[in-house]
């Protein structure tokens, strides 16, 4: 590791006297000889060049350290998506651990303070500790702080200089060595394999997170993935801390670290002394990087604090500090010409300003570097905790009081019905308010609210809770606003998506009631949603809803298990209503699924008659290009949860041909054309970084497009998502353009927001769908066609906007969202949206799931017998 200049000054000489430095040296000296240092456990210091240890390497090291030090508990929290461990330390002094349940009681009753007076919380407080946790490595390929987490655990069990001592003595902190073992691991084996050859320090080509990739920081609020489960769950959950601070890793060539103040927007329900403390406390720690001789520090530039899918602890009372370094390739170094240093929202690299005054002059940038500055970052956050003890413990008592009394406003609850199209989204929704901790009342009795009666088993959320602003910003309706760049000049974009109202996502109804009512009811735990068969000998047959996800998770298990199908057509039946006519074993298999899925399967009297769609299981080929896509990723996840089964295909088994004889439905999830084609050169889209091995570039090539070509001629469907279906709007379009080609970003952008579409639910893809649908919008494309009647949703107005934010919604009236092209005998389905975004957006899973149900749809009449 790179030596750590030091320059004397206010950090040097806070903790005392010189004299007592050196005896806490020779003490320092002594425990570290008892102690394995990180070299000696992996051989080389972390953030030397080209070494990295991996997380099995990383795990015996940190169990060696805990049964070395009383100062560190190791604990397996659980088992990663791929069976690793995933593991929490908990660092603090000796006295502190022996009485670790004790804090963490103090804890808990600070955060509620309706159950805990001023008078009680200011004994507490001066008992109490500042709860840290440190969250590491959660994007894989930022690889350095999982090696700096073992310098920052070793430091505090060995280290006894007063700066340490009082870090030990008046904070707990809760580290979170690796968020993404399975990626640590990935990334360690791939950097290996490939060091020494023109091919090191490129990025996986595949996600490096098994679903999620880079999105899995941003499930704070879905909670889809296990380890967000058990850092939400075991780890923020449990503890209550004040403060979170979240290492990251970004772009190489911008500043050399980011930390707080955040840009413009900052969520409305985030508590303004929230906002104030992360703007003093990252400043603080910019102040004291610089004052090591560091340069490149960067404070209110980039990020923002809008979403809680990455900012869930700021609705917890809790502030949260990211720091973002600039990265290396991998583990080897690049040179950075100080020319090529870029620019973003709020710096340009090569200039000074307020916020950014020491630019950073080029030159060679290390993996030593990156931990360096995530080192002094660390030990200055916790110094501040330390320091600043009673102050974090009195503001997050506060802060909590302001959210029990709504200080800053909102409705008094939201009342979600017990009628509901989609009860399985329902629970789900219920569950992720409670696995955030948020109160939520079943009620047992009809009530009225806002001029509107209620029936039992209706949920309420009262927002005067201490997590109330949590569930107020998942239940409301976002409004990003317009930030322009400098006075009457063109508007700044978002930096991230701008929308997560999850009633809308998931077509559940809320409605915020402003005033107080009166209702009976009990606390629910978690929500549950079941199903219901009763057999029936006389019955013909049974009809299955299509209207919510479970149906069609029903479906393809049936489908699987050699069950006939049809989707009704015709008749006094909704368009697309599952029929099951008696067959053998049919009820056996039924009440298997009506345990598995939330359906509800009713018997019929006398037989339908009509028309329909005979459908059978479709062979389903799902597209994974060597340059990762997040949204395969989400795809895969949603159809594993679910037994939804598919084959995986790469570009060598699209090039091979011969798709049809193999499959039904080709899915091509949400990707630039470029790189389905053509793949990537490099670490970026456009090159820049070290190539990856040659068998992983290229794209499926013009080969590969023209054997997608002859399967769709032969009968087969191929299903495009989002801008992977830009494919057909500029390869032999076919009747079918993007609106907006040619339109700059100034003029329209759309980062990801709700938007609202009129669909044609007789149309089969429409199918279970209600006229108007919320979809998500990103970055997505909108069509234009030759034909009108191949359009099966549209935009009616050019004001589509339900949440979020909008720029040049002109560009969208009268355009199409949801295309289906015949090509040959085959279908071309394209999506200008994501239809199972981040595995959110459940109210339109349903046209993904007809789109490759169609493939295998046969229209036909209905036996008479």
């Amino acid at each position: 590791m790179a030596d750590q200049k030091k320059i004397p000054g206010r950090t040097a000489f806070r903790w005392g006297l010189l004299g007592l430095l050196s005896l806490a040296s020779s003490t320092s000296a002594i425990r570290a000889q008892q102690v394995t240092t990180p070299e000696q456990a992996f051989g080389f210091a972390p953030g030397t060049d080209r070494k990295l240890a991996d997380w099995k390497e990383l795990t015996t090291y940190y169990q060696t350290l805990a049964k070395q030090s009383k100062r560190i508990k190791y604990e397996e929290l659980g088992k990663t998506t791929e069976g690793r461990p995933f593991v929490a330390l908990t660092i603090s002094s000796a006295e502190n651990m022996a009485h670790l349940e004790d804090y963490r009681k103090i804890q808990l009753a600070l955060a509620d303070p309706r159950v805990t007076t001023e008078a009680q919380a200011k004994a507490l407080i001066a008992q109490g500790k500042t709860v840290l946790v440190v969250t590491c490595n959660i994007h894989s390929t930022e690889i350095a702080s999982s090696q700096s987490a073992a310098v920052f655990a070793y430091r505090l069990a060995t280290e006894d200089t007063p700066e340490i001592k009082a870090i030990l003595d008046n904070v707990i902190i809760v580290m979170v060595p690796s968020q993404n073992p399975d990626g640590e691991q990935l990334v360690v084996d791939w950097y290996k394999k490939y060091l020494g050859t023109p091919y090191e320090g490129t990025s996986p080509v595949v996600l490096w997170h098994h679903y999620t990739g880079h999105d899995d920081n941003r499930d704070w609020y879905a909670f889809t993935q296990v380890e967000t489960q058990l850092t939400t769950d075991k780890v923020i959950n449990a503890w209550r801390p004040q403060i979170l601070y979240d290492i990251h890793q970004m772009g190489a060539y911008g500043p050399r670290i980011y930390l707080p103040p955040w840009v413009d927007p900052i969520d409305p329900n985030i508590d303004p002394l929230l906002v104030s403390s992360m703007n003093s406390l990252g400043t603080e720690t910019a102040l004291e990087i610089s004052e090591t001789g560091k340069q490149g520090v960067l404070i209110d530039g980039v990020y923002d604090m809008w979403s809680p899918a990455r900012h869930y602890m700021a609705y917890h009372g809790a502030l949260r500090v990211l720091t973002e370094s600039a990265s290396v390739n991998i583990a080897s170094p690049i040179d950075i010409p100080f020319e090529k240093l870029d620019r973003g929202i709020g710096y340009d690299a090569k200039v000074a300003a307020w916020n950014f005054p020491d630019p950073w002059k080029g030159g060679t940038w290390r993996l030593g570097d990156i931990v360096n500055y995530q080192i002094d970052a660390f030990f200055s956050i916790a110094k501040n905790a330390a320091n600043n003890r009673a102050r974090y413990l009195t503001d997050f008592y506060h802060i909590n009081q302001h959210a029990t009394e709504q200080k800053y406003g909102g409705p008094y609850a939201y009342v979600i019905p017990a009628e509901q199209v989609d009860h399985a989204a329902t629970a789900r929704m219920i569950d992720i308010l409670r696995r955030g901790l948020v109160e939520v009342t079943q009620v047992s009795a009809p009530f009225t609210a806002g001029g509107k009666t209620y029936s039992a088993g209706s949920y309420v959320v009262v927002l005067a809770q201490p997590y109330g602003p949590f569930a107020k910003t998942l239940l409301e309706v976002q409004h990003y606003p317009n930030i322009e760049l400098y006075p009457g000049g063109p508007l700044r974009r978002p930096y991230d998506v701008t929308a997560q109202t999850l009633p809308m996502l998931f077509g559940v109804n809320a409605d915020a009631v402003a005033d107080k009512f009166a209702f009976q009811g009990k606390r629910v735990s978690w929500a549950t949603a079941t199903g219901h068969f009763e057999a029936s000998r006389s019955a013909p047959g049974y009809l299955l809803e299509d209207t919510d996800n479970a149906g069609y998770y029903a479906l393809f298990a049936l489908l699987k298990d050699g069950v006939k199908a049809y989707r009704l057509t015709s008749g006094n039946e909704s368009a697309g209503t599952i029929y099951l006519p008696r067959q053998d074993g049919l009820d056996v298999k039924l009440k298997a699924v009506t345990a598995k899925f939330a359906i509800e399967i009713k018997p019929l009297t006398t037989k339908p008659t009509g028309t329909a769609l005979l459908v059978t299981m479709p062979r389903i080929a799902m597209y994974q290009s060597w340059v990762p896509s997040m949204d395969e990723g989400w795809t895969r996840w949603i159809f594993d949860q679910n037994s939804i089964p598919y084959t995986r295909v790469v570009d060598a088994d699209i090039r091979k041909g011969d798709l049809k004889s193999r499959f039904d439905v080709l899915l091509l999830p949400d990707e630039a054309p470029r790189a389905i084609l053509h793949g990537s050169g490099g670490r970026e889209e456009g090159g820049g970084g070290p190539k990856p091995p040659p068998e992983f570039t290229g794209g499926m090539g013009d080969d590969g497009w023209a054997n997608v070509k002859e399967f769709t001629e032969g009968g087969g469907t191929v299903v495009a998502l989002n801008k992977a279906s830009q494919l057909y709007t500029t390869q032999n379009s076919a009747g079918v353009k993007n609106a907006l080609d040619g339109i700059a970003n100034k003029d329209f952008y759309i980062p990801g927001s709700i938007l609202e579409i009129a669909v044609d639910p007789q149309n089969p893809i429409g199918f279970g769908s209600k006229p108007k649908v919320p979809i998500f919008f990103e970055l997505s494309p909108v069509f234009s066609l030759d034909d009108a009647k191949n359009s099966i949703a549209t935009y009616t107005s050019d004001k589509p906007l339900l949440s979020g934010w909008l720029l040049g919604g002109k560009y969208l009236a009268g355009k199409t969202a949801l295309v289906d092209l015949k090509q040959g005998k085959g279908h071309v389905v394209l999506f200008g949206f994501r239809p199972q975004y981040r595995a959110q957006s459940e109210v339109t899973y349903k046209m993904l799931f007809n789109a490759m149900l169609l493939s295998n749809s046969t229209a036909t009449d209905l036996p008479s017998k």
